[in-house]
């Protein structure tokens, strides 16, 4: 008995550390700042447990230039389509040192589109700034409680889809619930180094600073003010001095062959 409880305690451990290092005892969020001033990202990557004074969790910048290296990846298994951005630093002799991926990751090929429109904005906000920028589908909270938890896993697994499809999946959904709980439970909230946060100071009373104010915070809020009309659902606008495939969902589909947009001669931002 004593043999098989080690047994199961050992299997659970190297479990728990292999597949969810960063998930528990980790980081609640592992925020990015886009920092216009400076033209730089920085990112938390992982909990420095043994933080000296200012020095925060491990974060890394990257600039924000020409040179800067951005792609879209796809995952590494052949039959998954799933795509996200990543940045790769790359050394003098031009092998990748460092990588990290950046915003969200979609599912499919038919959602690269949301991929390269949520780029766009990025860039949008970097080069021009954030005055004609829409406001973003959805603002996440910092301060996750249990229902926001539960919405947030179920509106994962489709935020339109039919009741009786979210009653079949419910079991699941639950499941993923308790692991986000306990992930919460045990991660605390991310620090930035002060280096970090003295060059990202908001000015008092700055139009743009969000949320605030009225505007939903989490899945419950923003859920129930789309369906008042008071907060829009994943709007967009066109790119100014837009010289690609003015198709959306054509442009899309060439980032994903093996042949990017650029090789067919069309000049895209």
């Amino acid at each position: 008995m004593l043999l098989i409880l080690f047994c199961a305690i050992g299997s659970f451990a190297y479990a728990a550390f292999r597949f969810g290092r960063d998930e528990f005892f980790s980081l609640k969020r592992r925020p990015i700042r886009f920092n216009r001033k400076e033209q730089k990202i920085y990112t938390i990557r992982r909990r420095r447990f043994f933080a000296k004074p200012d020095e925060g969790d491990v974060t890394w910048e990257v600039p924000w230039n020409a040179q800067s290296i951005f792609c879209i990846h796809r995952s590494d298994k052949a039959s998954d389509d799933a795509y996200h951005i990543r940045h790769y630093t790359v050394d003098e002799r031009g092998n990748v040192v460092r990588a990290f991926a950046i915003g969200r990751q979609w599912e499919g090929r038919k959602n690269v589109q949301g991929l390269l429109s949520q780029w766009n904005y990025w860039c949008e906000y970097m080069n021009q700034g954030p005055a004609d920028l829409p406001p973003p589908a959805l603002f996440f909270s910092e301060h996750e409680d249990t229902r926001e938890s539960w919405l947030f896993c179920m509106y994962e697994m489709g935020f339109q889809a039919s009741s009786l499809f979210r009653t079949i999946m419910m079991p699941l959904i639950l499941l993923y619930t308790s692991h986000r709980l306990m992930g919460q439970w045990t991660c605390r909230a991310p620090v930035w180094p002060k280096a970090v946060e003295a060059v990202s100071v908001i000015a008092p009373g700055d139009v743009y600073d969000e949320p605030r104010g009225a505007t939903p915070v989490g899945w419950a809020a923003t859920a129930i003010a789309r369906a008042r009309n008071e907060w829009p659902f994943d709007p967009k606008r066109k790119v100014a001095n837009w010289h690609g495939e003015q198709d959306p969902a054509k442009n899309a589909r060439l980032w994903t062959e093996s042949t990017p947009p650029m090789m067919e001669g069309l000049e895209s931002t």
